[in-house]
């Protein structure tokens, strides 16, 4: 007597080909059901299915606000205590990220612990008892420099993160934007509307931003000239507003500036504006971060950055889930070039 063949379940196919792209593609968090749907060629309820099935042997866990994540840690789970560690002197965008990240940890149903300290003066004891009541630790730009905070965090064992930085030690889990690509796009867009004669008004010793720079130069047989570069400390407004001044004292024609951040180009708009130059008649300006009120600074602000949302999300996922114990998170995202009206053809002399 022949033996009934048994055809496999559609869902069960596509539960092993997720399992196959899982591991190939060393995958932390699966795409969004659309594309999913596309790749594999099957239904919505195929793969709701599969995904279900997955789900009850520990393998997916569904995260709301973030998506399906792989292979869960149990140390992070719903509820998890999450310490944000930032410096007391945020700049205005990472104000800005540090709302939307508590934001979107309240919608993962993550519970937050803020520790806001000096990263030059560590109160180590204190930290080290904040560390033991968390299960993992996000920290900011600022303090993802500081190697006491670093070396405590990793002596813990705890899960962490750094957002929007990559800190020097290697090892060390991070995402963040590639600013270097970020500062060569400005560069280049001023570049190809004619611009020759470009200020630069930021941090010169910046790891990040220079090499950007001096690559869409070079690729365009042009050199950042030394007497239209001032060096900023830290990039504040008002820093771009005293350093827009000696420039413009120095009397040489210069027809863009490149900011080091959009707050500094704040500073550099109001002292070009209070000079009587036209923005971007005249004189064409650029920052970088993209702030909320770049859209509406007195002339609208060409800036670049990466998507805030992006990296924190990109975070959350880190610390709820990895394929194993040893691997970790090096993600870094591309800016974007926004183009708004501070920004235009180089004027006719």
């Amino acid at each position: 007597m022949e033996e009934k063949l048994v055809r496999e379940p559609l869902y069960e196919k596509l539960k092993k080909r997720l399992l196959v792209t899982i591991e190939t593609e060393n995958l932390r968090m699966l795409p969004n059901e659309r594309e999913l749907m596309a790749r594999f060629g099957v239904s919505r309820n195929t793969l709701r299915r599969s995904i279900f099935e997955l789900t009850k042997e520990n393998i997916l866990q569904p995260v709301q606000g973030i998506g399906t994540i792989v292979y869960p840690v149990p140390e992070i789970v719903e509820n998890s205590r999450i310490l944000i560690v930032c410096d007391r002197e945020m700049t205005s965008f990472q104000q800005e990220v540090f709302n939307l990240l508590l934001f979107m940890l309240n919608n993962s149903r993550l519970n937050t612990i803020v520790l806001m300290l000096d990263k030059e003066n560590v109160d180590v004891n204190r930290f080290d008892a904040m560390l033991k009541s968390c299960d993992g630790v996000v920290i900011d730009q600022l303090c993802s420099y500081s190697p006491v905070i670093l070396e405590r965090i990793r002596k813990t064992g705890k899960k962490m993160v750094c957002l929007r930085w990559r800190p020097d030690p290697p090892g060390i889990p991070f995402v963040a934007e590639n600013v270097c690509e970020g500062f060569y796009r400005l560069a280049r867009h001023l570049i190809e509307l004619g611009h020759t004669r470009i200020a630069y008004i930021g941090n010169s010793e910046d790891r990040r931003r220079m090499p950007g720079l001096k690559k869409a130069f070079q690729e365009n047989g042009l050199e950042l000239d030394p007497c239209l570069t001032f060096h900023l400390e830290k990039g504040y407004r008002e820093e771009g507003y005293q350093a827009t001044d000696a420039l413009l004292k120095t009397g040489r024609r210069f027809t863009a500036v490149i900011a080091h951040s959009d707050i500094c180009a704040l500073g550099v708009e109001e002292r070009l504006l209070i000079a009587g130059y036209r923005i971007p008649e005249e004189i064409s300006v650029t920052g970088f971060d993209n702030l909320q009120e770049s859209a509406s600074y007195p002339i609208p602000l060409t800036t670049c950055c990466g998507d805030p949302e992006q990296m924190i999300h990109e975070a959350i996922a880190y610390l709820f889930s990895t394929r194993n114990s040893g691997m970790t998170l090096e993600k870094v995202v591309d800016p974007r070039l926004i183009i708004r009206k501070s920004t235009a053809q180089v004027p006719e002399r």
